[in-house]
């Protein structure tokens, strides 16, 4: 290893705050204010001007036709991971493909493969459900029939299935991941991080998936969007179960409507939200509180000063507009019970016009 732990610990805090932002519901906004993130997003747009990754990927290209694909055409914006990215997809011995990841942070980099491990639990009391292009995480039973008009035993049991890393490669996959690797290095100057350093916790910071006491090295040099260490049975607790949108209480869909029609307002003008995902995820106890409405409002009202995405410039008046309708809906709401069926009214229309006429990749 070309650094002790506790160098690379010295490395990551140059990059990512200590304790910056970290309650139980980690303030990401804290985070990106701080001088270490700003030195990670310089890091991350320098990174994508280096010929020498991008000569690699050429040679890499010429030795493995047709089956290299780049995961890291994002560092030009600065946005996600501590490294490089790319797979060979070999499609002869395995339907996943082989991970080769460079941190442009310390001089290391990983072979991986992704592995699954499945396991059934007990339903954890809450639900998911797919509802106007966002996914919303309930936390209610789906026994419950103020939320789930028609519950059945199905939903008792969940199958968990967990994906996680391997650097335990296939004798088949051995001899391209060494021609990779000898380029990595001859390229690079860098070496191979073994596991029992990669996985070591860091101790005090926070990633964009990873809470404190979650971090790890890994997670830090290189990326948070893999599960770096095979999960245990008692480690995973039972997850929500999926419960479709036409089973729904008519009072949890007039909630879920309002609330999706004000997350579409707040993502259009937010920038760098969850956007590897199908779904942008909200969590809700199934209940409109009017102190959320009032701090989703502020917060629009800040954001609509200046847009933080062409979207939210191109659309600034109509959200404009949305935003007053909707104020002067909540003005009149005492906040309790089910939101008003004028303010549902209010969220139908704009999610149907919304969704349909403004975002043409987005499905109700």
């Amino acid at each position: 290893m070309k650094h002790s732990l506790d160098e690379l610990l010295d490395i990551v805090y140059r990059y990512y705050p200590r304790g910056v932002g970290i309650t139980d519901d980690v303030d990401e906004e804290l985070i990106r204010q701080t001088e270490e993130h700003a030195r990670l997003v310089a890091a991350r747009i320098q990174a994508s001007k280096d010929e020498r990754w991008h000569s690699m990927l050429r040679r890499i290209e010429g030795r493995f036709p047709r089956m290299l694909r780049n995961h890291s055409l994002h560092l030009t914006t600065g946005g996600c991971d501590g490294c490089y990215s790319f797979t060979i997809d070999l499609r002869k011995s395995t339907s996943d493909p082989l991970w080769f990841q460079i941190s442009f942070l310390a001089p290391y980099y990983v072979v991986h493969r992704p592995c699954t491990v499945e396991f059934v639990k007990q339903a954890s009391d809450l639900f998911s459900v797919a509802f106007r292009s966002l996914r919303f995480i309930v936390r209610r039973s789906p026994f419950d029939p103020a939320f789930v008009s028609r519950p059945d035993d199905s939903l008792r049991f969940v199958n968990i299935r967990e994906r996680y890393v391997t650097f335990d490669l296939l004798p088949e996959e051995q001899p391209c991941a060494e021609w990779i690797s000898r380029d990595i290095e001859m390229a690079f100057g860098c070496e191979c991080m073994p596991p029992e350093i990669g996985t070591v916790l860091v101790p005090d910071v926070t990633t964009s998936v990873r809470l404190p006491g979650e971090v790890r090295l890994y997670d830090c040099l290189f990326s948070d969007q893999r599960a770096w260490v095979k999960p245990s049975p008692s480690e995973v607790s039972g997850g929500g179960v999926d419960v479709e949108a036409s089973n729904l209480t008519d009072s949890l869909i007039a909630v879920l409507s309002v609330l999706a029609a004000i997350y579409h307002i707040l993502w259009t003008l937010m920038s760098d939200v969850q956007s590897g995902s199908s779904y942008r995820v909200v969590t809700t106890d199934g209940v409109l509180h009017r102190e959320e409405v009032l701090a989703a409002l502020a917060k629009i009202h800040l954001l609509l000063e200046a847009p933080k995405t062409a979207r939210g410039v191109a659309f600034k008046r109509e959200l404009e507009a949305a935003k007053r309708e909707l104020e002067a809906l909540v003005a009149s709401w005492d906040g309790h019970g089910e939101p008003p069926a004028s303010m549902v009214a209010w969220a139908s229309s704009f999610l149907a016009s919304w969704l349909v006429d403004s975002d043409p990749k987005a499905s109700s």
